[in-house]
């Protein structure tokens, strides 16, 4: 066992993949929570001390909790999280304290929508035109088509597709009964495939990156579109890496993201990548997953790496793993779940390498089209090609769908 000295880290939020990879590279985590995640984050091994708060995501929660818990953010060497909702309040806290953490500038441009889409255009890189409107009874002053979204939103949720007059009146009628009254941001609908490219920055440069496709368009998902993506290799498409790797390239050096993992969408209509968003955080699905298998890059890993000040891991050309690899979310009818494959039964199936069944028998499905993250289950599959895969993909959601038992 290694006699160094480990690394005081205060972590807001909670994750227990964020967790072991800390842990690995010789960290001593204290963890900021709320009471629902207490019970794991004790648990897990990767936890040196747990502190409870109401919201982890409120600046003001986590530091009253520290004080409350007699803890002086001055005795960490680094703040940090991989929680996006935290992302802004661990920057804040850091930069308040005077400890090293991403600073409250990049916080800002990887979560606000608005903010990061100006400093896309002033970087000259192509990119929806976006403008906010305070209530959602201001959204009839735009012509259609156009896209609905909160600044700072994740998993699509709360984002709407406005087509023409008919859906500008059912995205305003939702939005009022969700309560939340604005301000919204707006953006021109972009036309294109959607890809997401995810990867590692240290110092500025670009050491990995991987680009995967969409399913469907991920604002599809209102009106049932698939949730998932299909790596894209680098040997079949070496076109679409260039071009990829210059949009990111400049795009993370406009939002002053130098050192960390990324999470990049962006639209391509065959000639042109045009950015979408970006975040300082590693991507949802099974992309984690997909990345150790095809690349044998860990982002979690790497993400660690880059909080703590360590060397990138990732020393030589990335690309090992045999075959392409895509994931999907699952959903079922609406209703009170009867009967559901389990997670055994699932891996059983040809092609599939890694499954997760989140419902049993007595939960109730959720509405899989609020958000991109909410799903019955997921998998992870291999196969020879991106489109072999992605219509293997497509071909299992309509199985698993029809598996699962529900009553009304």
């Amino acid at each position: 066992m290694s006699s160094e000295p480990r690394i005081p880290v205060l972590y807001i939020g909670w994750s227990g993949e964020a967790a072991d990879a800390l842990a690995r590279n010789g960290s001593d985590t204290t963890f900021v929570v709320t009471a629902a995640d207490a019970g794991a984050a004790v648990a897990h091994p990767g936890s040196a001390r747990v502190v409870v708060v109401p919201d982890p995501e409120r600046a003001d929660d986590v530091v009253a909790g520290l004080l409350r818990a007699s803890i002086d953010v001055r005795g960490y060497e680094r703040v940090c999280t991989e929680h996006e909702q935290a992302i802004v309040p661990a920057a804040v806290i850091a930069e308040a304290y005077g400890r090293p953490g991403l600073s409250v500038r990049t916080a800002v441009a990887v979560r606000d929508k608005f903010v990061q889409k100006g400093l896309i255009r002033d970087a000259g890189l192509p990119v929806a035109r976006c403008w906010t409107v305070d209530r959602a009874d201001d959204l009839d002053a735009h012509s259609a088509p156009f896209v609905v979204k909160p600044f700072n939103g994740a998993g699509t949720q709360h984002t709407y597709a406005v087509r023409d007059p008919a859906s500008l009146e059912r995205v305003v009628r939702t939005i009022t009964a969700t309560g939340q009254i604005g301000p919204w941001l707006v953006e021109e609908f972009v036309t294109g495939s959607e890809l997401h490219i995810d990867g590692v920055v240290r110092d500025g440069a670009v050491r990995f990156l991987a680009v995967s496709r969409y399913l469907s368009n991920v604002i599809d998902l209102q009106s049932g579109g698939l949730v998932g993506s299909v790596v894209v290799e680098p040997d079949a498409d070496p076109e679409l890496y260039r071009r990829a790797r210059q949009l990111t390239s400049a795009s993370l050096e406009a939002l002053g993201h130098t050192d960390g993992v990324f999470h990049l969408e962006a639209f391509d209509d065959g000639d042109v990548l045009t950015f979408s968003e970006c975040a300082g955080r590693i991507a949802g699905g099974l992309l984690w997953e997909a990345a150790i298998m095809k690349f044998g890059v860990d982002l979690y890993d790497e993400w660690a790496r880059a909080v703590l000040g360590l060397p990138c891991g990732i020393t030589a050309d990335p690309r090992q793993g045999n075959g392409t690899y895509g994931w999907i979310h699952l959903s079922a009818g609406p209703g009170q779940v009867r009967a559901i494959p389990t997670s055994d039964e699932l891996l059983a199936r040809p092609g599939v390498v890694k499954a997760q069944v989140s419902l049993k028998p007595g939960d109730t499905v959720p509405d899989t089209s609020a958000a991109s993250h909410i799903r019955v289950a997921r998998v992870l599959m291999s196969g020879d090609t991106e489109e072999s895969v992605a219509g293997e993909l497509r071909t299992f959601a309509r199985w698993f769908r029809d598996q699962v038992r529900v009553a009304a």
